[in-house]
């Protein structure tokens, strides 16, 4: 290596390791297959930062503290790829959730109002109320000793409440309509975002049935706009406040197509982090009986029997733990892809211009170094003497920095309500034989129907 070589390399960092892949295809068909797992054995293999080569070529990186770097210390030259966008966009439109720029930060200040702590808490008899209606709906299940698909509900319950409490639209008739909608579109793009070749560009099956997919979603979204504008007493909710904005570039009122594109984008990802953190709650709670027990217990001293309301979520704590330490296990915005717009040195390692940064908060939130028996559920690890000195970004389930999920606020109300009431009544028992397989499609949630039976919690705590 010449002096100037070895200036250059001193400079700009090391170069990354990673794995050879396929001479031409590099790691793309692993990444395809099962991106989760392809990082989880790279990561294992190489370390906190690992290269992948081939059409899809992208640079891993694992530690919390280059997490911390890429998304909040050197935010500015990692925004989202511009191949990410695209295909969001196909969805959202040039909404909040596909924006990026100034277009972001003024999509984000039309939508934060609606999810300040005060109106959120406005929010809670309504999820109080949807969710004592699934429950009501449950106990035929119990009775017959009949298995529900805890997903297919938690889908459901989300997309009710997100409807009613931010739309306020009851899209309960349309739910088994709307449910294999969202999943299939999501599939798509996730599809979308790791081929090499954009299946959308062609006339598949695949992409007809994307399309009409969306054009029925299109459809749903449409209609609740149209009954907001045709309303004589408007409501203060998110739609309205969507509807009374202005555009920022031209002054002018928003068109349909804007609320549109901003409608869609809360529906699809607001339902989707919920459902998905929810259904794993209660796959995991099922797995570790001690801890529905400790649960249970918490439950029982806190509401003494009596439905829960807003001002007892913050005395819930270990329901808190819970659905922290659920989240730790399958984080609902498990991946986050970003460009380098110059290069940089992240952990001495060079990261070139143009090149492609992932962050997996599912491998992260692994890593021996910051959490004690990582594959384990442990809530009690989220306590405050045990959480003391974690790093910032060893946890990151609804992304960080500015971009981070501006839903977490409606989430962290609606999720330990749900688990509250369920746990009152019900404990949920895994139907055995069941293999359960984490399937990424932009969020992380099972890949098959998850089979549960209700058990009478009262009868379980006597026993």
């Amino acid at each position: 290596m010449t002096a100037t070589a070895q200036a250059t390399t001193a400079t700009r960092g090391r170069p990354i390791p990673g794995p050879r892949g396929h001479p031409i295809l590099g790691s793309i068909r692993e990444i395809q297959r099962d991106n989760v797992q392809a990082f989880m054995d790279a990561w294992r293999e190489y370390g906190d930062i690992v290269h992948f080569r081939g059409p899809l070529t992208i640079n891993l990186l694992v530690h919390p503290d280059y997490v911390e770097h890429v998304l909040r210390n050197n935010v500015a030259n990692y925004p989202r790829p511009g191949f990410v966008t695209d295909k969001l966009k196909s969805i959202v439109g040039e909404g909040l959730v596909a924006a990026e720029g100034d277009r972001w930060a003024n999509a984000r200040r039309v939508a934060q109002p609606a999810f300040a702590s005060e109106r959120i808490n406005g929010f809670g008899p309504t999820m109080i109320e949807t969710t004592g209606q699934m429950l009501e709906r449950w106990s035929g299940y119990a009775e017959r000793g009949q298995p529900l698909d805890i997903k297919s509900e938690m889908m459901h319950i989300s997309l009710a409440n997100l409807a009613t409490a931010l739309f306020n639209f009851d899209l309960r008739e349309a739910l088994d309509d709307i449910e294999p909608a969202v999943y299939y579109a999501l599939s798509h793009t996730n599809r979308r975002l790791t081929s090499p070749i954009d299946p959308q560009h062609f006339p598949l099956p695949s992409t007809r049935r994307f399309n009409a997919t969306l054009n029925a979603l299109n459809g749903v979204i449409y209609r609740i706009i149209g009954e907001h504008r045709r309303a004589t007493d408007a409501t203060e909710d998110f739609v309205n406040m969507l509807l009374d904005s202005q555009d920022p570039e031209t002054g002018a009122a928003i068109t349909d197509q804007q609320a549109r594109d901003e409608v869609i984008g809360f529906f699809i990802a607001g339902h989707e982090t919920v459902s998905s953190a929810l259904t794993w709650t209660f796959y995991l709670l099922s797995q570790n009986p001690d801890c529905w027990r400790k649960l249970k217990a918490e439950i029982d001293e806190v509401l003494g029997g009596r439905t829960p309301t807003v001002d007892d979520v913050p005395n819930l704590k270990y329901t808190e733990y819970v659905l922290l330490e659920a989240m730790r296990h399958y984080p609902p915005i498990f991946v986050l892809m970003r460009r380098a717009l110059d290069d940089d040195t992240v952990g001495g390692y060079h990261i070139p211009k143009d090149s492609t940064v992932v962050l997996c908060a599912y491998v992260t939130h692994r890593h021996p170094d910051f959490w004690e028996n990582p594959e384990g559920f442990d809530p009690d690890r989220f306590t405050p003497e045990r959480a003391t000195g974690l790093p910032r970004m060893a946890y990151f389930p609804y992304g960080g920095g500015p971009r981070k999920c501006i839903g977490n606020t409606f989430a962290a109300l609606e999720m330990p309500l749900v688990v509250a009431m369920v746990t009152q009544r019900y404990r949920l028992d895994l139907v055995p034989g069941q293999v359960v397989f984490p399937e990424p499609a932009i969020s992380l949630r099972p890949r098959d129907p998850l089979m549960v039976t209700l058990e009478r919690a009262a009868n379980v705590m006597a026993a």
